[in-house]
């Protein structure tokens, strides 16, 4: 026989994880009678595969790994051989696990997983952001990386790749898909405080904010409930007369889930009228009234007295249903209101008066 032609157009149709599949053409009359030797060799590891065809499916490798393929045209003798055609290549790695975000801001992302591979001391990776139309790749010389620039209360795909052979083979990539979260809404007050409401509003910057939602969490003491919005204003209702609240207000993005930073504000709701207000003594210089209020949080009200006579207006303070008011001037036209004043000294009930002469 003579040697088999060298003339071999090698190539991989097909690189995958831990299998690549060969192709080669021979410029050979006597190609059909010839078999095929495929020598793969990793580093010191060498084995043989044979074909009878042009190609060849070589498996059992190892991801993230370089290989050398030569390929030597054997005649049919089974011993003379041509010259071999090699090829070098990576495999692909395997794709990384556990991909998850260790740490959700309002314009970072913090994300960590893992890779099982050998091979994996020499990855690197890349991982592509990805929203709406917008696309970015960063790159990780670790299992780990953080992503800054967001945009607030916004969803992004985070697909990761580990790559081998300075960037040109990449292994499968992973995604996780989360919402950024929301900026702090800001500017929360209380339009009206009254007896047993509260209308609040507040103010949201981010370029996403027509797609939020708004949960209010309403605490009293030890009791907690929870309302949501979808505007940038709610009433809060079944309040407690002259009772303190917090109300804290979290911006939450499109998927019900992911909240901003809550933003309070502590008051009080203002007490309910007193009533049965009478006078049960009038003097010549003095007046003794007493009243009635029903509240729940009365235990911890304050009064306070308004004494007009004319032009002249001053105030007075109980702690209790009864006030004695002295240095009155005789047989002279008094308006006396008394409102009740919450545990803040500031939130006061809507007043109630008589009028009566000394």
């Amino acid at each position: 026989f003579t040697e088999s032609s060298p003339d071999l157009d090698l190539k991989a149709e097909y690189v995958g994880v831990t299998s690549v599949n060969l192709t080669w053409e021979v410029n050979d009359t006597a190609s059909n009678s010839h078999t095929y030797r495929i020598e793969v060799v990793s580093g010191t590891s060498v084995r043989n595969l044979t074909s009878d065809v042009t190609k060849a499916l070589i498996t059992k490798l190892i991801p993230g790994t370089m290989y050398n393929f030569t390929v030597f045209a054997v005649a049919t003798d089974g011993q003379m051989e041509g010259g071999g055609v090699s090829i070098s290549l990576y495999t692909k790695p395997s794709p990384v696990l556990d991909l998850k975000a260790e740490y959700v801001g309002v314009t970072s992302v913090s994300l960590a997983w893992a890779v099982n591979d050998t091979a994996s001391d020499s990855y690197t990776y890349r991982i592509e952001v990805v929203s709406g139309t917008s696309v970015r790749n960063l790159t990780s010389n670790v299992t780990e990386t953080e992503i800054t620039e967001l945009i607030p209360g916004t969803t992004y795909d985070f697909i990761v790749f580990a790559v081998v052979n300075d960037g040109q083979t990449e292994g499968e990539g992973l995604s996780v898909s989360l919402y950024t979260k929301p900026s702090a809404i800001h500017d929360l007050k209380a339009e009206y405080v009254g007896v047993t409401s509260v209308n609040l509003t507040w103010e949201v910057n981010d370029t996403a904010s027509n797609s939020y939602t708004y949960m209010i969490e309403v605490v009293n003491g030890t009791s907690v409930w929870n309302l949501t919005s979808n505007v940038t204003k709610t009433e809060i209702t079944e309040l407690i007369p002259g009772t303190m609240y917090s109300f804290t207000v979290f911006a939450v993005a499109t998927d019900g889930q992911t909240e901003g930073e809550g933003v309070s504000i502590s008051l009080y709701t203002k007490p309910s009228a007193i009533h049965d207000l009478k006078a049960e003594y009038v003097g010549v210089t003095s007046v003794n009234l007493t009243w009635e209020v029903n509240d729940t949080a009365s235990n911890s009200y304050t009064y306070r007295i308004e004494v007009v006579n004319g032009t002249s207006v001053w105030n007075l303070t109980s702690s209790v249903t009864k006030t004695e008011i002295t240095e009155l001037i005789p047989g002279t036209m008094y308006s006396f209101t008394v409102f009740a004043v919450a545990n803040d000294d500031q939130t006061e009930g809507e007043g109630v008066s008589i009028s009566l002469y000394t």
